[in-house]
Order: structure tokens, then sequence, then C-alpha cells
């Protein structure tokens, strides 16, 4: 079987292939998934009960399959799903107890899309052994099971678990497969931050369908993107809020795209952390961009506004017209009783300094042009080529130097790192605290982040999260020695 990776090898060597990737004749006809905005509700994940616990784990069984989703009215969506579910259902964990996923894969030899039916599971944010960390290549095979356990041994934050296998990760997370992974501490929980039902996840994608209501992979190679946007699995839906403060837990969970998040009405929400979890302090903003795979803890406050006022969170990155615009709505339909607090203080972020760093390392992002592969420091991807071997407990900063003319967001697992200067300059507030990806800017623009390697020997990949960049090469690997 001839694999995209073989075929943009050869494709590229042509110069056959231009910017808009495969050949659209041989694609289904997309169309515009026709719901009227926000007549939906949003869809909440459902929270997964353990199928067992024990003194130091809690254990979870998902299985990976094809089935059928009602995303538009009236017809039925074939997706690729963790349990049923798209997005898959929440994991709840606690910082310092274990958690064991076990999955089985109930996918035939190949899935949708026409992509293999093989996958590896990754938990993006993970601080864990390599043997856990879903390896490109470390497939569970079609009718197989593999169990991954995470330590859970990191300041609890906002991770999600997708699909990582070599090549295909694109159509696999398109097709459904990411569901979500919030971990807290009693710290956390004793700051009194809105919670329960006030604490909410928004998982926002954009996707195409076709005219029978199927979701349309096209293979962009600059990057999938669509024309119709979803929030946990919804079209343009909206949500019942009360007077009151709400905790949004926002998941960039689509392919390439990009959003710049404000709402309709202007008003300021504090952002108080990000990826890596809590910052020092919350801060206020009235925008907020995100890249594919940045996540945002948000505090949207109600309380001024009057009953029967209806708020859209809107992606300002794009005009009024388009279709990525709109993206939920919030209609405040009630009076509620709000005790929750935002402190001033949110959780001591220690902060590195260039000099505690015993190395830096240079890399060069390029690629995209002409039907050529994306690239970090001229090459693809080789699962036995190790391009960066920091030593057990070093402190480093990695630059990223970006080449081509799209905007790259930078993905390290096994470690979160902080952002010491994007183009030279320090990042914004929001910016300042924990982060597993960076966005390295386009037209030679630059960041430098700095991280310890801690816990864990062994190789842990690093890449572009635009998922068909990572697909298409842009991805390297470093291995932690002792």
């Amino acid at each position: 079987m001839i694999t995209r990776r073989d075929l943009l090898k050869g494709l590229g060597a042509m110069g056959t292939m231009g910017t808009v990737g495969l050949p659209s004749l041989l694609l289904p006809r997309e169309v515009f998934a026709a719901v009227t905005p926000f007549s939906l509700p949003l869809n909440i994940p459902p929270v997964l009960t353990p199928s067992s616990t024990d003194a130091t784990t809690d254990y979870y069984n998902l299985n990976v399959g094809e089935t059928y989703a009602e995303i538009i009215p009236g017809l039925q969506t074939r997706v690729i799903s963790f349990n049923g579910a798209v997005p898959g259902p929440t994991i709840r964990a606690r910082a310092g107890r274990k958690v064991a996923m076990t999955h089985y894969n109930g996918l035939p030899a190949t899935t949708l899309g026409g992509a293999p039916g093989k996958v590896s599971i990754h938990l993006h944010g993970a601080h864990c052994p390599a043997s856990e960390d879903g390896y490109p290549t470390s497939y569970i095979q079609p009718g197989n099971t593999r169990t991954y356990t995470y330590p859970n041994n990191q300041l609890p934050a906002p991770l999600w678990y997708h699909d990582h296998a070599m090549d295909y990760t694109g159509p696999h997370v398109w097709y459904g497969m990411a569901g979500l992974y919030l971990m807290t501490d009693d710290y956390e929980d004793a700051l009194n931050l809105p919670k329960g039902s006030y604490e909410i996840p928004l998982v926002i994608q954009d996707r195409n369908f076709d005219a029978n209501g199927q979701l349309v992979y096209t293979k962009n190679m600059m990057g999938e993107t669509g024309n119709t946007m979803l929030v946990n699995g919804t079209i343009q839906p909206y949500l019942n809020v009360a007077k009151r403060k709400y905790r949004f837990r926002v998941y960039n969970g689509s392919n390439a795209r990009f959003y710049k998040l404000a709402l309709s009405n202007g008003q300021s929400f504090q952002v108080i952390g990000m990826e890596g979890g809590l910052l020092s302090a919350p801060v206020t903003v009235t925008s907020l961009t995100l890249a594919p795979a940045e996540r945002a803890d948000l505090i949207i406050n109600f309380g001024s506004l009057a009953i029967g006022t209806n708020v859209e969170l809107r992606n300002t990155l794009v005009g009024s017209t388009d279709a990525a615009y709109k993206l939920m709505q919030f209609k405040v339909n009630s009076s509620a009783t709000d005790t929750s607090v935002v402190p001033s203080t949110l959780r001591t972020v220690s902060k590195f300094t260039r000099s505690q760093a015993v190395r830096t390392r240079n890399w060069t992002l390029a690629g995209g042009m002409m039907g050529g592969m994306w690239t970090i420091n001229g090459l693809g991807f080789d699962e036995n080529r190790v391009d960066a071997k920091p030593r057990l407990n070093d402190i480093e900063i990695w630059k990223f130097t970006n080449q081509s003319n799209m905007d790259h967001p930078i993905h390290l697992h096994d470690v979160m790192f902080q952002i010491l200067t994007i183009n030279g300059r320090a990042p914004a507030a929001t910016h300042a605290g924990w982060k597993d990806t960076v966005i390295v800017p386009r037209m030679m623009g630059t960041a430098e982040i700095i991280m310890k390697f801690t816990d864990y020997t062994g190789k842990f990949p690093f890449h572009c999260h635009v998922l068909e960049h990572e697909d298409m090469m842009m991805m390297s690997q470093f291995e932690v020695t002792p």
C-alpha cells in the first residue's frame, strides 16, 4: 500500500503538486452544513466513570471504532469514536494519582478516508514514560488492546487524548478520535473557582460535509480546514447561562485552523491558565488567539448582563460573513447565586532563567512549496534518527526559526516549557506560564522556549500541530539520556 509519505516524496521530486493538496476532482464535493446558527443546544461530553479503582490507580476502558453520530439534524454521519462519542468521553484525573486507559481497537483494516485502522493513542500534555507516550509507530492493530498508564506526576492541566499514528493523525482526528482529560488537585479545588455545572469544556473544531452529511477529508498538505463550525461536536450551538461567572476549558481541536476568540458585546474575560495549568495571576483580555492544540482556561462573567441577552463567541481572525466567524452563543436566561472567586494569585509559576540553560539548540522550519514536504532542519521525520539528546535533569533553550509562509504551532511531548521570546520579545502575560505548544510566526519569525527534562529517559517526538504538516514530515524527535 502506498502511503501519503511515499506519495509526497514522489510528487515533491516531480514538482507536480501545488499547495492545495491532492487533486480535488478525486474528492466528494464539499457542501455547507445548513444549520441555523445557535439553534442546537451545546453538547457536554460525558465524564467517564472508572471501570475499577484501587489504592493508586483509576482504570478506564475506551473502545475505538466506527459509528454514526447525528451532527447535522436528520442525518447520520459516519465517525471514528471513543466509546461511541464525538468528542470522546472526558477523563477526570487527579494529580499524583495514576490513570490506566485500556483501548480496544475495533476499527477495520482500512477506515474512514481510506486511512489504515491502526492507531496509537497520545495523551497530549502528559509527562509520562516514553513507553506510555503513544509513539507514532507503536500501533494498536485492529482487533488488539493496549493499556497506557499515566503517572499524573505534574501540575494539573487541561490535557487531551487523540490518535498519533504515523502519517494518519490528520484523518483519524478529523473523523473523531479525540477526547478530554482534565486534571485537578486539592490546591486548585480550594481556590473556589466556578465548578460543577459552571465549569464547561468547549472543544472548537471545523469540518466539511458532503451532501449526504458525511465528513469530507481532502488531504490538504497546507492544513485541513472546514466551512462548518462545531463546538463539542455541535454545529454553532447555544448554551443557556445564568447571571454569574463560568469557567470554560477551551480547546482548539481543529486540524489546522487558528482562532481569535472574542465576545460579540466587546466584553472582557479572564485567562486563568493555558496548556500547562494555572497562570500565576489572572489576565484580563478582550480577545485570545489559539493555534491548533492550544488550550485556554477562561472565566466569563455574565453577572452584569440582563436576562434575555445573547452574546456570541466569535472568531475574529476572519470576516463577519465568513462561515468560521460565529462559533456559539451564550443565552442569559436566569439568575443564580455565585459564591465562586477568581483570586488575584492563582498558582506559583517557578521561572527558568537563561543562565540555567546548559545549551541552546536551533531548529529551522521550512517547506510546503511546490509539493515538497514540511521539514525541521531540512529533514523529514525518521524514527531511526534522533536529532537531540538532552541529558536527564538538564535545562535547555530551543530556538525555532520559521522560513515558511505559514505559522507553525510546535508541540513538544513529555515536557512543559516556558516561552522566553516570540520574535525577540517577551510573550504576552497570557502565555507566560507553562505551555506545551508555541506558535512560531511565519516569514523568518522566531520563538525561544526553555524547559527541564526530568524523570523519564527515552525518545519523544516534537512536531507542528497543524496535523497535515505533522503527517507530511514536520516532525522530529529527541532522546532524553541518563
